[in-house]
């Protein structure tokens, strides 16, 4: 039997049969097979469609095999197939936790992304074992119970995500909206097809980082800030292709510390690959930024005892978020935990600096990022915080304040001094008049003056190549002084050994030659006297 068994595995490998595939799921079509086989093999066809049969469910149990994924968290461990659905996932891990999905809202993190329940897992990218060595996928359970006027957390994250995105496009469709540097206030031109894309990636940052907030803690909203953050990293990437310079913009630089700081908050340690990888391009993107001493200057500053500007946030973020990252590897990280700690202490300001702050009205959070941008100064941060406010004031009292349009120092555009500066700069362009604005801060009268100004384009001295001229060896000429004689390349001018006297005149820069009769006849008359 086993020899039979042998040739028809050897004949279908000849005929590159695969019995796992359509159209052989149909049972007619394997007996069709065991009738061809049992003729040419000569043997029983009742023994060959048992060896047929055999051979199938030995390849679909390995099949089955490769797509299986172990999902394993705290107190729970299930092995589902990549096919299903992520709802009979989410089911199976709740049950294996003692939870009853109809009662309760369970999400599910794994490798950084949300569980949803309309995609299979492998739709979702969740992969199998198959592709980590047999390890199973480390995954975040968070569990809150349902209420009757409380709707799926999943359902409402996704359909708000939808709408967030539908807006994005809705606002880079729109010619009049662009984008501006947020260090100078100037306008910045984007790729036509990386113009949606990077729109998309900027709200959805800014939702995944209110989603996080200021804290550490797990939760809904780790899992609500890691859809975002990926959704965001997605978008970019999509900019990116589509015009590859925005590569070097520091908001991508940014995004990767968000999203391991979104893995910390949901202690998926599954993530620490992505995380390192994510690490380095936020160090890399740091340095583009700044310079290539940026965490030595800060490090060195903070180690003396001195507080650093709120440039150094993202370096201290970063060294924290690496010390997280060797703990999770059991490294030691004994001199980079020093850092950090040296780095955290340089940023933060006591409570004795803060209140005489919120005594003048402000949040601690303001307080203490004025506080952070003023090295510790507290009057500098009092004016700074004071003249924040006053433009705020400002722009809540203009109601035909331009919305998108933000000057250098963070105030909206006024529509009187851009009606203004229309008026009075008529032949600049408009993207023109609202960079000025932006420049000089509203005001309307010196960016007339800057776009009204003269251009004074350089007078190039453009030697003549057709005639050398020198003074002739007399004093003076014919017609007095300023008169020289021209000669050409091949020594007098042309028209043989005859010398003319020309005027000289400076047109453009080049020496140009007129033909003076004048200058002629007084000549002659002078010979003859």
């Amino acid at each position: 039997m086993s020899s039979l068994r042998d040739a028809v595995r050897d004949k279908l490998r000849e005929d590159k049969v695969k019995l796992w595939l359509p159209p052989y799921d149909d049972a007619s079509k394997v007996d069709a097979l065991a009738k061809t086989y049992a003729g040419v093999l000569e043997a029983p066809e009742q023994d060959v469609a048992a060896h047929l049969a055999d051979l199938r469910q030995s390849a679909l149990a390995k099949l089955a095999q490769r797509t299986l994924i172990t999902l394993q968290g705290t107190n729970f461990s299930v092995r589902v197939s990549t096919e299903l659905p992520g709802a009979v996932a989410r089911a199976a891990v709740a049950a294996a936790l003692g939870h009853d999905v109809r009662t309760q809202h369970v999400r599910i993190v794994g490798g950084g992304k949300a569980l949803t329940d309309a995609e299979s897992l492998k739709e979702q990218g969740w992969p199998a074992d198959a592709t980590r060595n047999g390890e199973g996928l480390r995954c975040v359970v968070a569990c809150t119970p349902k209420t009757e006027d409380m709707l799926d957390p999943d359902a409402l994250a996704a359909n708000e995500r939808r709408r967030v995105l539908e807006a994005c496009d809705v606002l880079a469709s729109d010619r009049h909206f662009s984008l501006s540097d947020g260090g100078s206030g100037r306008r910045v031109d984007v790729h036509h097809a990386a113009r949606a894309p990077l729109v998309r990636a900027l709200c959805c940052h800014a939702r995944g980082r209110q989603a996080l907030g200021d804290g550490m803690s797990g939760g809904s909203r780790a899992v609500d800030a890691v859809a975002w953050l990926r959704e965001a990293d997605a978008e970019f990437q999509k900019a990116v292709a589509a015009s590859p310079g925005l590569r070097d913009l520091a908001n991508l630089g940014f995004l990767q510390l968000d999203l391991v700081r979104a893995y910390c908050a949901l202690g998926d340690a599954s993530s620490v690959d992505d995380a390192e990888r994510r690490l380095a391009a936020a160090r890399a993107a740091l340095v583009k930024r700044y310079d290539a001493v940026y965490e030595s200057r800060g490090v060195d500053a903070a180690r003396r005892g001195r507080k650093v500007p709120a440039a150094f946030v993202p370096l201290a973020r970063l060294l924290v978020l690496e010390c997280v990252a060797a703990r999770a590897r059991g490294q030691q990280a004994a001199d980079r935990i020093r850092d950090a700690d040296a780095m955290l202490v340089a940023l933060e300001h006591s409570e004795a600096a803060i209140r005489p702050l919120q005594e003048l009205g402000h949040s601690p959070r303001a307080a203490r990022g004025a506080l952070r941008r003023a090295e510790g100064n507290s009057i500098r941060a009092a004016n700074e915080l004071t003249e924040r406010a006053g433009r705020l004031a400002a722009n809540r009292a203009r109601p035909a304040a331009m919305a998108g349009e933000v000057a250098a120092d963070g105030s909206l555009i006024d529509a009187e001094s851009l009606s203004r500066v229309r008026r009075g700069a008529k032949r600049a362009s408009e993207s023109a008049r609202l960079d000025a604005l932006k420049r000089h801060r509203n005001d309307a009268d010196a960016a007339i003056a800057e776009l009204t100004a003269p251009v004074r384009r350089p007078r190039i001295q453009v030697p003549s190549r057709r005639w050398r001229t020198h003074r002739p060896p007399h004093t003076g000429g014919p017609d007095g002084p300023g008169v020289a004689r021209l000669h050409g390349r091949r020594g007098f001018c042309r028209g043989g050994r005859f010398t003319r006297y020309r005027r000289q005149h400076r047109r453009g820069g080049r020496e140009v030659a007129r033909s003076a009769p004048a200058a002629t006849a007084t000549a002659s008359a002078a010979a003859t006297s």
